[in-house]
């Protein structure tokens, strides 16, 4: 069952290449055929296997031989790596389908905001449907999540009025503001602090690799608090334990 996994999550990533290439762009992300960016040729199945056929090719076009980025075949990997880790946890059931899909969707809020700095409102707007139907398979009291996204809406507006007072410049986007709200309503209020602590410390680790990659001052945010969702969603307990990991070595 793990290989089908994997091939699925391979398969899905190369669907999730095309959707994070076109969606900021307003492509249509099922009508148009994938072309060579180079010489517009038309891709063929042949040209389209995922990881397999950039490796055969050599990370080439295998028309005109252009280099092809490896943003493909990292894609496709990720992504397979994401469901497998899903399946291992919650195996084959309605919660890991939502868990699935919930994997997909931020992966292509991670990657379009790696290199557009932009989340778009159809990925913000697809998380929080998931989010209503997971507490509706889980049976939550509409309350939880519904105080959740307040608060996150709260606090993300609070942090970008509060930098942008304070440093004369904006420091948290808009996105990242309605993502906070998405956020608390996958997780509640009280689970947003290891929310925000994970995505702080992501933050600062994504602001480091930027300035040694020289990119700019400017970094995405979105990335760091889309890999901290997926944790505290996934693994509820993961911040349960880090943050009550101290008390273990008192009793």
């Amino acid at each position: 069952m793990e290989w089908l996994v994997i091939l699925t999550g391979v398969c899905l990533g190369s669907f999730l290449s095309l959707v994070s290439y076109r969606l900021p762009h307003g492509g249509k992300m099922a009508m148009a055929r994938s072309q060579c960016p180079v010489c517009h040729t038309t891709l063929t199945p042949r040209d389209l296997v995922p990881v397999f056929s950039w490796l055969v090719h050599r990370g080439r076009c295998r028309h005109c031989q252009a280099p092809i980025s490896w943003r493909y075949p990292a894609i496709e990997l990720v992504t397979a790596a994401g469901l497998l880790a899903v399946y291992m946890s919650y195996g084959v059931s309605p919660q890991a389908v939502l868990l699935m899909v919930m994997t997909l969707a931020l992966l292509v809020m991670m990657i379009v905001d790696f290199e557009h700095y932009i989340i778009p409102d159809e990925v913000q707007m697809t998380l929080a449907l998931l989010a209503v139907a997971y507490h509706g398979l889980l049976g939550t009291h509409p309350a939880e999540p519904l105080a959740g996204a307040l608060l996150g809406a709260l606090i993300g507006w609070g942090l970008q009025t509060g930098y942008h007072r304070l440093r004369k410049r904006d420091g948290l986007g808009t996105g990242d503001v309605k993502f906070l709200a998405v956020a608390g309503l996958w997780l509640g209020a009280i689970n947003l602090i290891p929310l925000l602590f994970f995505s702080g410390v992501l933050g600062v680790l994504t602001a480091t690799l930027w300035q040694w990659l020289r990119r700019g001052a400017l970094f995405p945010f979105g990335p760091a608090l889309a890999l901290s969702l997926w944790i505290c969603v996934l693994w509820p307990r993961v911040p349960f334990f880090f943050f009550h990991w101290p008390a273990l070595f008192l009793e």
